[in-house]
């Protein structure tokens, strides 16, 4: 049956990856440094819980508002882990796919394998399946790490973090594998894995060190032009405003000062409403643009929604901002946040989707001679 080949190709394939020396090595670094940035992230979680409980003994007539703002989620742990995750884990992918397709050509065991009753889909498709697995059994020995540090530091995170922390791990799982499966595409393009290494790793830099540049303000006003420019117009207007103001306080015997009229000197003025519409279309394109970059780079798209799980209540509410008034204000739930986060989660979909889709149809039509 076709599918006893492929069960075949994926057992092999994860046996050989978790017993090689390179995931062995790349996961025992990604342990260690997680237990020392979880150790040292709950350290500070905790002290920071102390601050936010003395602050409530404290707070005035406005406690009941502003320190749910602010109150620390076990999220901010994560946040430092995330930052070497997105690196670490990036290289592990990258590690595990760029010799797939290529070992087994100068092995010239690919002929080999071809030439038994199987079909190329089984052998593509088990390796890719072989490389996820190994993936998901190396995030869940580190989640599981993560956990236990938390729990000797007397951290037990509720329902709603335990939701944020599955997020988190499935945001690092889709960021590493976009990086596998880029890898196994450059495997089935390349001739040797010196080179499949080279291409994957140009595309790494240029993804996630490169692209972030073009975000930049220089950058982005090299792209788009600089802002609009102050009309001025509204400069004279507003100097003779200033200097009408001045000469209409009238001074009363008793050396009093009567309130000067008070009024918005830009109202209904055409000039300033087409300087404020142009304003907000140049950044409404500006912040399209740098969004659309953020999402394309997986380590970048990772980072934002480490940023977004570390601290959504802000994130909520600057959102909130843009998308109207807020009937809760700084208050985002689980329901908030996702939606904050879709097209993060499309994104770092999407890129292994198509890579992993290229690799399919590489190795489908490839020569094995």
């Amino acid at each position: 049956m076709k599918s006893k080949g492929l069960i075949s190709i994926s057992e092999k394939e994860f046996h050989d990856h978790i017993y090689s020396r390179k995931f062995l090595l790349f996961l025992s670094i990604i342990i260690i440094v997680t237990i020392i940035g979880m150790a040292t992230g709950s350290v500070e979680y905790n002290k920071q819980i102390e601050q936010y409980n003395e602050n409530l003994h404290q707070a005035d007539e406005y406690s009941d508002y502003m320190p749910g703002w602010y109150k620390p989620s076990v999220m901010t742990i994560f946040n430092g882990v995330g930052i070497l995750l997105a690196s670490l884990g990036a290289i592990l992918g990258i590690a595990m796919g760029f010799d797939l397709i290529t070992k087994e050509k100068e092995s010239k065991s690919l002929k080999i394998l071809l030439s038994h009753p199987i079909y190329r889909d089984e052998v593509i498709n088990g390796k890719a399946a072989g490389g996820i697995m190994a993936l998901l059994l190396a995030l869940a020995i580190t989640f599981v790490v993560s956990l236990g540090v938390m729990l000797i530091f007397g951290i037990v995170p509720s329902g709603e973090e335990l939701i944020y922390i599955l997020l988190f791990g499935a945001a690092a799982f889709l960021m590493i594998f976009s990086y596998f499966a880029i890898s196994m595409f450059m495997s089935t393009v390349a001739e040797d894995s010196g080179n499949a290494l080279v291409y994957t790793l140009i595309v790494f830099v240029f993804l996630s060190s490169l692209m972030p540049v073009f975000v930049w303000s220089s950058t982005m006003d090299l792209v788009i032009g600089e802002p609009p420019e102050y009309p001025e117009e509204l400069i004279r207007e507003m100097d003779e405003i200033k200097l009408g103001m001045a000469s209409s306080v009238a001074v009363s015997d008793s050396g009093g000062v009567t309130e000067a009229e008070i009024y918005d000197p830009f109202e209904d003025n055409e000039v300033w409403q087409k300087y404020m519409d142009d304003m907000e279309e140049y950044w409404n394109r500006r912040q399209m643009i740098s969004g659309f970059v953020n999402l394309i780079s997986p380590t970048n798209n990772f980072q934002n929604v480490v940023n977004s799980l570390t601290f959504p209540d802000l994130a909520y509410t600057s959102s909130s901002f843009i998308r109207g008034p807020m009937e809760r204000p700084g208050e985002a739930g689980v329901s908030d946040v996702l939606s904050n986060l879709l097209w993060n989660f499309v994104a770092l979909a999407a890129i292994p989707a198509v890579f992993f889709g290229a690799a399919y149809v590489r190795f489908m039509r490839l020569d094995v001679r």
